[in-house]
């Protein structure tokens, strides 16, 4: 079924993006972010920056002339590399650049509707007119949000399921293109593709781009990011030792009595308390690596000393480039998830919970009962000791 290219006035209300969007079809929204709110995110010459340092994943294309010529190289970059590329047919991409420049996470907030438990980063890319990645599709959700510059997007009509890539290229295009629509976008504008959409960007003037991905694990990551959790704790990591066998299972033959208990005992371990608590850290676990595993302050709070904080007045928020994810854990408790951390709480804590998570400023202005459940101050101050949580 084609799917022609939808342009909204505004961002879709949750229900409408889920219902007519998510996974289905690619919109454009017109104006959905004031031009002066890119004022705070990384600039070109930022970007460069970083794409020097040795942290940041960071490539270069060079799109000029046939497809089969165009090249792809890898960061760190040095100054040369910028000077050779000249003025027009290539472009500049970092990933992960909510972690390295904080305030570019700003940019998450407009995107309340989608789910920011399964983001994955902000790729920021400044491409030189004529610049382009060419004809390619993706397995995640990504948001384009037009910067400074304008560029001519062609997407799909529908997914594509059958691709054929166009052989001995570092760069995964394509082959003989798709069928698409195109459209132009400003400074401002958000194109949401869904996975598997063919979808090509050429650069018409100088460009930043800030694509906001969304991307869901595969099933063999899970499967084997959960054992990995369960093989931390030597009471539910308990062997297979053949409890029920009889003359049946002998010699090279499992019968089926065998293998049903196999899946119960599996079942019985996705069905239990722990897999909810995995579940919020593995999905608050950075997908990259290098990032993750938020160390512990220099200057830990006591108890004492971070409860004073509050009641001089300090307000607590969490960073935009911070993930949190909550879910219910059954009989009227909840299961907050922070990196490799997961907290249990009640539905007297929620409040404070939902409010962070929506990153409002949490403070006993704003909720006097902030510190009157039992277990609050700790787990705020465990947040905070491990930098999920900021002072305002």
């Amino acid at each position: 079924m084609k799917h022609p290219l939808k342009i909204l006035k505004t961002m879709p209300f949750a229900a409408d993006f889920y219902g007519l969007y998510w996974n289905r079809q690619p919109f454009v929204v017109r104006g959905a972010i004031a031009v002066a709110e890119f004022d705070g995110l990384i600039s070109a010459d930022e970007l460069a920056g970083l794409a020097m340092e040795e942290g940041p994943q960071s490539r270069m294309v060079h799109s000029a002339g046939d497809p089969l010529d165009w090249s792809c190289a890898f960061g760190p970059f040095t100054e040369a590399d910028y000077d050779a590329a000249g003025d027009a047919d290539w472009g500049l991409l970092v990933q992960n650049v909510e972690q390295f420049h904080t305030d570019t996470a700003a940019l998450l907030r407009h995107f309340s509707f989608a789910p920011r438990w399964l983001m994955d980063d902000i790729m920021v890319s400044f491409s030189a007119p004529g610049g382009s990645i060419g004809p390619h599709l993706d397995s995640y959700h990504v948001f384009l949000v037009q910067g400074q510059g304008r560029r001519r997007w062609k997407v799909s009509h529908e997914p594509i399921m059958d691709e054929v890539m166009v052989e001995g290229m570092e760069l995964k295009l394509l082959d003989g293109g798709f069928e698409g629509e195109e459209i132009e976008v400003g400074p401002g504008d958000v194109l949401y593709v869904p996975p598997r959409f063919g979808h090509e960007g050429t650069t018409l003037e100088a460009a930043l781009t800030y694509s906001v991905g969304f991307l869901g694990p595969k099933l063999s990551e899970l499967l084997i990011g959960y054992g990995q959790y369960l093989s931390e704790f030597e009471d539910l990591d308990g062997r297979y030792v053949g409890e029920g066998l009889d003359a049946d299972s002998a010699g090279f033959q499992i019968n089926g009595p065998a293998v049903a208990d196999v899946q119960a005992r599996l079942s019985d371990h996705l069905n239990a308390k722990e897999f909810t608590h995995w579940l919020v850290e593995f999905f608050t676990e950075s997908s990259h690596e290098g990032f993750g595993n938020f160390a512990e302050r220099e200057d830990l709070l006591s108890a004492e000393e971070f409860e004073g904080e509050l009641r001089s007045g300090a307000g607590l928020i969490k960073p935009e480039y911070v993930k949190f994810v909550v879910t219910p854990a059954g009989r009227g408790e909840f299961c907050l998830g922070f990196d490799t951390h997961s907290y249990v709480f009640g539905e007297i804590q929620y409040a404070v919970i939902e409010a962070l998570v929506t990153e409002d400023l949490v403070d006993l202005a704003s909720l006097p009962t902030l510190l009157d459940a039992a277990g609050t101050l700790e787990i705020l101050r465990d947040l905070y000791n491990h930098q999920g949580l900021e002072f305002a």
